[in-house]
């Protein structure tokens, strides 16, 4: 357990649990940082209405004595702030999106304590397609990325990637490189 939690400081960026021998890690993707930015400027703005409140009403706090009840009512509105923030930063840390050579593996994290992995072998891979919605993906160049498989599950969906047209070449070069692997034998 100790062993553990110690190797996240001293394992690179390029391996991950259950990596099979040889397996080079060749995308690590998370969700485009426009869709944890929004919510934390949502989240500072809020940080304003303790502020914003108490100017408004400073006299009638002052007058009838609330203001260590303003205080303790701020308090926790930071906080709950404090852990809105915190709850989005983690889960937009854990979703992930690895492209090995060998699979792509997709940790979805739905919760705390919720996460779904999905594991896609590459030479299942049929087909991969992009889609940008809209002005602001268009710009900033994210998007979605449906990956069609021969497998059980018919598509693997990754949302707001960054550089979709770079991924999907990516995984379609690696499919391609493995078919032929998979044909030379």
């Amino acid at each position: 357990m100790i062993n553990k939690l110690i190797s996240i400081f001293r394992d690179s960026p390029n391996s991950f649990d259950d990596q099979e021998k040889g397996e080079i890690v060749l995308l690590l993707l998370r969700r485009h940082i426009f869709t944890i930015l929004a919510p934390l400027a949502l989240f500072l703005l809020a940080c304003l209405v303790p502020i914003v409140t108490g100017i408004m009403f400073y006299s009638f706090i002052s007058a009838h004595h609330l203001l260590y009840l303003f205080y303790f009512g701020s308090s926790l509105w930071y906080m709950g702030i404090w852990m809105a923030i915190f709850y989005a930063l983690t889960i937009y840390t854990l979703d992930t999106v690895i492209i090995t050579d060998h699979r792509i593996i997709d940790n979805d994290q739905r919760g705390l304590f919720y996460r779904n992995v999905s594991e896609l072998h590459s030479h299942r891979i049929q087909d991969v397609s992009t889609r940008t919605n809209g002005i602001i993906e268009t710009f900033l160049n994210f998007g979605d990325i449906t990956v069609q498989t021969a497998g059980s599950e018919k598509q693997f969906v990754f949302h707001q990637m960054p550089n979709p047209i770079k991924v999907k070449d990516t995984i379609m070069q690696t499919a391609a490189t493995r078919d032929s692997g998979v044909k030379a034998l």
